[in-house]
């Protein structure tokens, strides 16, 4: 089914609600154009318009963070749940993305992931000066050097440079070739993130038993690149045994959003099912490991509704379609017992 066409009086209630202004006729005339010459739906149209630069201006109030609204840690909020246009927009995670020099509740799913993993963390007490935290599969991303400059020592690992290179990681820059990549946005201190950050080479498929004794670990959309459903839920099964008593595993991966029965069970990218989600949690639970509890609302926006299509240049990107099957992101908070005689072995 075709999609819905916008027409010239969308275009006119676009200038009043996101300009809050009577249209001009020469940019009137220009959006209808537009119209008729890409067929352009509703909600295209708006987003035309919040691409401009009036819009930018006239609400450049929210595409900057207060640095008043600084989290408060042990205030926990966070469970396992699924990204959404509404956590984007929180105070908290504005606050990190600014941190992490992005522009607060820009609307894609890779910063919430970011923004999940860490104010999971935060709200737990992990990131503070002296915490040890260990990243699988770091890739390029922001989170150990934002992560140093908050007083944590971290060990940043990911695939040797070969097996990336098989796996394409290399080639879609994804793959950590040098320890200062990881502070390419100048987060941190260099001084600050040569004596707080070091990197090891690690196959996430076969954890090093010299991985130990972590007060916290993350994984980003990392566990549905190992080869199966079955592979990536082993992941996360063996990284608890890399953290101390009290310590906290955070994970993000893909959720399937269309089917809890249909999916993509091996390959270079699977994408879990809430029945594959649930299974996980049953065998951690089995094992004595605290799994906060699962939350699947998808959101209820526009922008939740959309679906990124290959290839991926939506203005929105917190849904995408992988195969046949369009996925979100899902964040997954596993907590390690303070006593260890507590867990049912």
């Amino acid at each position: 089914m075709g999609k819905n066409k916008a027409t010239p009086e969308d275009v006119y209630h676009a200038y009043r609600l996101l300009l809050g202004r009577e249209p001009d006729p020469e940019g009137y005339r220009h959006y209808c154009a537009l119209i008729e010459e890409q067929v352009l739906s509703p909600v295209e149209v708006a987003w035309r318009f919040m691409d401009s630069r009036e819009f930018q201006s006239k609400q450049s109030s929210f595409l900057v963070s207060d640095a008043d609204t600084k989290p408060c840690e042990g205030i926990v909020t966070l469970k396992s749940q699924a990204c959404t246009q509404e956590q984007l927009e929180s105070s908290a995670f504005r606050y990190w993305a600014a941190r992490l020099r992005e522009q607060p509740g820009r609307l894609h799913r890779k910063l919430w992931e970011w923004s999940f993993i860490t104010q999971a963390l935060f709200e737990r007490g992990m990131l503070r000066t002296g915490r040890r935290g260990l990243g699988f599969a770091v890739g390029t991303e922001p989170l150990s050097a934002l992560f140093a400059s908050l007083g944590c020592r971290i060990l940043a690992s990911d695939l040797d440079p070969d097996s990336a290179g098989k796996a394409g990681w290399a080639d879609t820059n994804q793959h950590a070739s040098s320890l200062m990549q990881l502070n390419s946005r100048g987060i941190c201190p260099d001084d600050l993130f040569a004596a707080q950050v070091v990197f090891q080479e690690a196959d996430m498929r076969a954890i090093s038993s010299d991985l130990r004794n972590f007060d916290f670990l993350w994984s980003s959309c990392a566990m549905e690149h190992l080869g199966s459903l079955q592979l990536g839920m082993d992941f996360v099964m063996n990284a608890m045994e890399c953290l101390r008593p009290g310590g906290v595993a955070v994970h993000t991966t893909e959720l399937n959003c269309d089917s809890n029965f249909r999916t993509i069970k091996t390959g270079g990218d699977v994408v879990y099912r809430r029945r594959d989600l649930l299974e996980l949690t049953d065998l951690l639970h089995a094992r004595g490991y605290v799994v906060e509890p699962l939350d699947f609302d998808l959101g209820h926006t526009e922008a939740d509704r959309y679906v990124d299509e290959p290839p991926y240049r939506g203005r929105a990107h917190l849904k995408l379609r992988i195969g046949r099957y369009a996925s979100t992101s899902f964040g997954l908070i596993v907590s390690k017992p303070s006593v260890e005689g507590s867990r049912n072995e």
